[in-house]
């Protein structure tokens, strides 16, 4: 080492001298940390026996061309190699050389990295990134399930096949019982536990407890907690992961402290997206449940207004076409036909409440088709008509956007008829967009609604005309609700009835009439 630069015992990695015959020749002291091997150790050893190719490739015979002949030239790059310590064992080391002259002589500074924890971070990295694609995947094929026992499997299974942990389990919330239920398992919780148990308030559980609180719960010795179900279970380290309201899957080991903590924490996204999954699954079980009850309220209200336009419209026609003819006979022999006008009233309000019946019967609730609407042009068409009389009728502004024509149109008539009805000739009609641009207002100068009697105009049957049917109202509420927007009722600038319409989204400018 005396025959050597100082500096070396000042570099901050293992450094040894190579001379040409491939012997160590001097060593500063951090080579122990490398190798195990004491400075002086060292010393007229073969370099080459100490430090390899695994693999034998260019890296190895880089290093042997440098170490037979070591010439000035260029330093080589970085090889990655094995180095043999002391106590047997491997290190695997990043290996630098470099030729220097001394006395004529030519020698080799080699310089020694132990890689171990990087190579360590490195695959620690890889098999992160290989969980997390397999997340990923699994996570894509989970969400194509739509029924939960089969989503449950698959949960189960990633955790084996994926976290590589083979003891798992899944228990479901049964409502009726309040007790989580075993429904899936490996294999090899089977063999371990044979009958899984339930677990319920009444008795002591780590399960229920994770399921109450909501909160994931990682047990790294299970016979340390008082808390757990089975005092003499083989299982020793265990992860109960919450489901929201569905359930918990539990993962064990028969080791304690088996989890590392990358393990809890993809477990964990993992529960999170099967929960996720299981309300997906709910809630389209729910809306295939709501779309048949409405396929069978529909075709209910289709056989009511097939009941109504045949068995009360018959009736009606030939109730008024013998009235009729008594009024003639009644006015062929100058008789007070007061009597009959009553029961032409009578019959004329029947004939109306059938026509506003079969209307809520046969709209439906839900809008199929839209198309681009001009507020301006659809309130014209609508007002003509309608029997307005002498009314006044008046657009502020056009507002554009999607909707049910037909739809639309038959709750703005509405309107408009109840504006004459109950304002007179003499009434002033007005439809303008809101201020803020999200819907529009039929307003008029009219009596107005009592204020007693707002909160329940919209209710079918409700009506402050003694001769009206009590359904316009209830049609124009229908017509909003099946487009997705609100009808809210207001005090009109001039004292009348202002209806707003809220929540219409404006059409685009490349929609079109």
């Amino acid at each position: 080492m005396d025959r050597f630069p100082k500096a070396l015992g000042g570099l901050p990695d293992a450094v040894v001298i190579v001379d040409g015959d491939g012997v160590v020749r001097a060593a500063n002291a951090r080579v122990e940390s490398v190798l195990g091997y004491a400075p002086a150790e060292l010393e007229g050893a073969q370099f080459e026996s100490l430090v390899y190719d695994p693999d034998d490739g260019a890296a190895g015979q880089e290093l042997h061309r440098y170490v037979t002949d070591p010439a000035p030239r260029s330093m080589a790059a970085s090889l990655d190699l094995n180095a043999c310590r002391a106590n047997g064992t491997e290190v695997p080391v990043t290996v630098s050389l470099g030729p220097f002259e001394q006395d004529g002589e030519t020698y080799l500074v080699v310089t020694l990295v132990d890689i171990k924890a990087e190579r360590a971070e490195q695959a620690e990295l890889h098999r992160r990134t290989e969980t997390l694609e397999a997340l990923h995947e699994a996570t894509q094929n989970l969400l194509k399930t739509t029924d939960r026992e089969v989503a449950a499997e698959a949960a189960v299974d990633y955790v084996e096949d994926v976290l590589g942990h083979p003891i798992a389990a899944m228990w479901l919330y049964d409502e009726g019982r309040t007790r989580l239920e075993p429904v899936v398992w490996t294999e090899a919780a089977d063999d371990l536990i044979g009958d899984h148990p339930t677990f319920g308030a009444d008795e002591s559980s780590i399960s229920w407890e994770v399921f109450e609180s909501g909160d994931p719960e990682y047990v790294a010795d299970t016979h340390s907690d008082p808390n757990r179900h089975n005092p003499n279970s083989q299982i020793r380290s265990e992860l109960v992961l919450p489901l929201g309201r569905y359930g918990v899957i539990n993962v064990g080991d028969t080791e304690p402290g088996a989890f590392e903590e990358s393990d809890l924490a993809v477990a964990r996204l993992w529960a999170a997206t099967v929960t996720m999954v299981f309300v997906r699954i709910e809630r389209e079980r729910q809306l295939r449940e709501r779309e048949a009850e409405i396929a069978r309220e529909r075709d209910r209200l289709e056989e009511f207004a097939s009941l109504v336009s045949h068995d009360l419209r018959n009736p009606l026609n030939v109730a008024t076409g013998n009235l009729d003819r008594v009024r003639d006979r009644f006015e062929e022999e100058h008789e007070d036909t007061t009597v009959i006008d009553t029961v032409a009233r009578s019959l004329d309000r029947m004939e109306a409440l059938v026509e506003d019946m079969l209307t809520l019967a046969r709209q439906g609730s839900a809008i199929d088709e839209t198309e681009p609407i001009s507020l301006s042009s659809l309130a014209e068409e609508s007002w003509w008509n309608v029997d307005t009389g002498a009314a006044e009728f008046a657009v502020r502004e056009d507002l554009r956007f999607r909707a049910d024509r037909s739809r639309l149109r038959q709750a703005l008539e509405n309107l408009f008829a109840n504006a004459v009805t109950h304002g007179g000739d003499a009434v002033r009609v007005e439809v303008g967009p809101l201020d803020d641009g999200r819907g529009f207002y039929v307003a008029d100068d009219g009596p107005g609604i009592p204020v007693d009697r707002r909160d329940d105009v919209f209710e079918a049957g409700v009506t402050t005309d003694p001769d009206g049917t009590g359904f316009g109202l209830k049609i124009v509420t229908e017509v909003a609700d099946a487009h997705g927007w609100t009808v809210e009722l207001a005090d009109a600038a001039g004292g009348g009835a202002r209806f707003e319409f809220r929540g219409v989204d404006s059409a685009t400018p490349a929609d079109s009439d």
